[in-house]
């Protein structure tokens, strides 16, 4: 926290010193929750429980047109301990920027697939220190990153810079092109996903099969990060879209290691109903499809989805009016429902009251498009 805060402090200072007749800025933006659920054991929360985010920006424009600019997270601040401070600085102009901190992968940034593909998981960002550069030539984006440590803050143990990723998207007439690119980590499963924090094994199965820098490196990753989401493997992927006749049009293309997978998906708009389909051939087992509904006129909204494996579900929202939204669904192939209601209270505060069943009750589970909590839940939120 400490050296955050310096170096935080140091870019801030030296963009003020830098900026001379430049405009400068600093904001203050926050959220706070105070809520209760009746789940004891089950899931984040367990009865009273409350949170405090709050998001500190500072901008400096340079004479020389470039903008140095850095922000600070204090996250997760419940019950008075600081459980997600990230932060990202920033050097861009109109063409070019260069990020370091809690920034997105280039890879995760410019990767557009079709439809539930298998080997499109290219790693995303949650919490690691990462650093990343983009260029803008015309109608092209380019841009490049690399990994330094995980969301413990502990630095890699293979190489210094870790899992090059690149992504390229561009405009050619009416298509519009997506390549994503990314290398094996070289580290074992655990050390970006070990949700234990106790054992660098025990997080990630896959570090068992791991080549032998991987496993030799098991030692050095006790207490690692806890991104469910970073994949450790080699992954390339291209995609082209377009738009004719109304409908919205992806092919996509993905191979991780010796699998692949092609994947082709239409979105078509039919007054208020837009209709959504998807299929993905792949190499490695049963071939992916995706149908789905949604309908949006005035207060009410429906989607309904279904694929192969009769992972279906309907969920809805109705806008009563004077504050008051209703919410309703079913997920899962029926497993999950949730009802709720949000009642705006005014000046940035709200209320929830929901109920939400998760058919087999895990630890951390989360119901719903809404992410509604297990068991009844009553929360006031406030943004400030």
């Amino acid at each position: 926290m400490k050296n955050i805060l310096l170096a935080t402090t140091a870019l801030v200072a030296f963009a003020g010193a830098a900026a001379a007749e430049g405009h400068t800025g600093i904001s203050f933006t926050g959220s706070a929750s105070l809520g209760f659920n009746n789940e004891d054991g089950v899931g984040d929360n367990d009865g009273f429980y409350s949170d405090l985010d709050i998001v500190a920006g500072f901008a400096a424009e340079l004479d020389n047109g470039l903008t140095a600019a850095a922000s600070l997270n204090l996250d997760d601040l419940g019950g008075g301990t600081n459980n997600g401070t990230v932060y990202e600085l920033s050097l861009t102009s109109a063409t070019a920027g260069l990020y370091y901190g809690d920034t997105s992968f280039a890879a995760q940034n410019a990767w557009a697939g079709a439809g539930s593909m298998d080997q499109d998981g290219f790693s995303e960002a949650d919490g690691e220190e990462s650093i990343r550069g983009e260029m803008t030539f015309g109608d092209i984006s380019g841009q490049v990153s690399y990994v330094l440590a995980n969301s413990a803050g502990t630095r890699n143990a293979v190489d210094d810079v870790n899992q090059l990723s690149l992504g390229v998207s561009a405009t050619v007439g009416t298509l519009n092109i997506a390549v994503a690119y990314q290398e094996a980590s070289g580290e074992n499963g655990a050390f970006y996903s070990d949700v234990n924090g106790a054992d660098g094994v025990a997080g990630d199965a896959n570090a068992l099969a791991g080549s032998a820098a991987q496993l030799a490196s098991v030692d050095n990753n006790v207490g690692g990060g806890t991104n469910g989401d970073f994949n450790d493997a080699e992954v390339f992927g291209i995609s082209v879209g377009t738009t004719f006749g109304g409908a919205d049009v992806r092919f996509a293309y993905a191979e991780s290691g010796t699998e692949s997978s092609t994947g082709l998906s239409v979105s078509y708009p039919v007054g208020d109903v837009t209709l959504n389909a998807s299929y993905s051939s792949e190499s490695a087992g049963d071939d992916n499809w995706d149908l789905g509904a949604t309908y949006a006129s005035g207060p009410l909204s429906f989607t309904a989805n279904t694929d192969e494996s009769d992972d279906w579900g309907m969920q809805g929202s109705y806008d009563a009016g004077n504050g008051l939204v209703i919410f309703a669904g079913l997920s899962d192939g029926g497993e999950d429902t949730y009802v709720a209601g949000t009642y705006d209270l005014g000046s940035g505060a709200s209320l929830l009251v929901s109920f939400a069943d998760d058919g087999d009750a895990d630890a951390g589970d989360e119901v719903g498009a809404n992410d509604y909590q297990h068991g009844t839940t009553v929360e006031v939120s406030f943004d400030f």
